[in-house]
């Protein structure tokens, strides 16, 4: 999930512009969880949706 937010300011993305960058890192150990419904996640199976900060048209 990608959501940007201008907080008030106008601009406008271009094609092909960076706006975001992930890096993987190594864990040190193994997870004692995995995210997802046991956990309270909100995003599983989840499809794409607008942000809640958008009207639906």
């Amino acid at each position: 999930m990608l959501e940007v937010r201008s907080h008030e300011v106008r601009f406008i993305l271009g094609h092909g512009q960076m706006v975001g960058r992930l890096v993987y890192e190594h864990m040190m150990e193994r997870s004692k969880g995995v995210y997802g419904l046991c956990l309270g996640s909100n995003y599983q199976a989840q499809g794409p949706k607008l942000s809640k900060h958008f009207r639906p048209e």
